[in-house]
């Protein structure tokens, strides 16, 4: 048997980790890590930090990957997305599903942050994104489902992703701005993430017709994380309008507030009803962790000490933030639909 059909016959044990460029032609091999079951329940992130706990690695051409698995006669498994805007229990989530044996969780796979950062420079390449949603969708036993936690800079493929099957379905997890400040700017180190992942934020915030050219450099936390929100909650705004059967909201305080349904809404909608007993079984032990990582304890009122320092300590900053989204969705029209979602 040949690398490549050994990697793509035995499933998910060989995981789509990356796609690499060769003599700076774009996206022509493929990098393959070898992963138990168990890898993938325990990991927050599949992105360059799984890559020592790999078992093997393997390499092949993307013209040998997308042969093999186009010729696979089998149809691929409906795939389940949870997306994001970022520190609004997306991962906490995904481990409460994961509770569940017929759930296989993929937390934030790098090919998908691969793809989301190539379409803001060209269109979308349908062989590469069909190629990652087939690697992805491949699960250990028949009654799983793969559900996939993209990252929260990764929302400009909610419509790609959605349209390539009609099967899919995703979510799509979020907090009011005012939250999303408040959390943010209450952390003690919120400039790390958020210009961090500013390149590829204001890459997508080009993409919306008419936006004020910005100078990440020379904003703050508070416009940074604006720009985070806007650039992620339209994706959600417009999932949600035009693909309801596919895509849902939801609310992250919903979540913590009445657990138990928003995980039996979830679970059904993504049609693992019988995953509920399980799920809302181990809810109470998932949730008094930090849900990346989960032997530290961490819980909903430790959230709220952080939004409580966040909204006493940087209220201006809170105030400015608001506001100046506010002059922004008033000046562009696809936005507008973020406005009932600021506070």
């Amino acid at each position: 048997m040949s690398t490549a059909s050994a990697i793509i016959e035995t499933g998910p044990q060989w995981h789509l980790h990356r796609f690499d460029q060769v003599d700076d032609q774009d996206f022509s091999q493929t990098r393959w890590l070898h992963l138990s079951e168990e890898l993938y329940r325990q990991a927050s992130f599949l992105d360059q930090r799984i890559e020592p706990q790999a078992l093997a690695t393997a390499t092949l051409s993307l013209q040998r990957a997308v042969q093999f698995l186009n010729g696979d006669p089998s149809p691929a498994p409906a795939t389940r997305f949870i997306f994001h805007l970022g520190h609004c229990g997306s991962t906490l989530l995904s481990r409460a599903l994961a509770a569940s044996p017929d759930i296989l969780p993929l937390r934030e796979p790098l090919t998908l942050r691969q793809l989301a950062t190539r379409q803001t420079q060209q269109p979308m390449n349908d062989s590469l994104l069909a190629l990652v949603m087939d690697a992805h969708a491949r699960v250990f036993r028949e009654c799983q489902v793969a559900v996939i936690k993209a990252t929260s800079i990764c929302n400009n493929l909610i419509e790609p992703v959605l349209a390539s099957r009609p099967d899919v379905k995703a979510v799509g997890m979020y907090v009011s701005l005012e939250t999303y400040l408040a959390g943010l700017l209450g952390k003690q180190s919120p400039a790390l993430d958020l210009r961090g992942h500013a390149p590829a934020r204001l890459a997508d915030w080009r993409q919306i017709p008419g936006a004020p050219a910005l100078q990440p450099e020379t904003m703050n936390d508070a416009e940074l994380a604006v720009l985070a929100w806007l650039t992620g909650m339209r994706h959600l705004v417009a999932a949600a309008a035009t693909a309801p059967g596919q895509f849902q909201m939801i609310d992250f305080q919903a979540l913590l507030e009445s657990p138990e349904s928003c995980l039996t809404t979830t679970a059904e909608f993504f049609d693992h009803p019988d995953s509920v007993p399980a799920i809302i079984r181990q809810w109470p032990d998932i949730s008094i962790g930090y849900s990346k990582k989960p032997d530290e304890p961490y819980s909903a009122f430790n959230r709220m000490k952080t939004l409580q320092r966040g909204r006493m300590v940087r209220g201006d900053e809170i105030t400015h933030g608001l506001r100046w989204a506010e002059s922004l969705i008033s000046k562009l029209p696809s936005l507008e639909s973020c406005q009932s979602y600021l506070d």
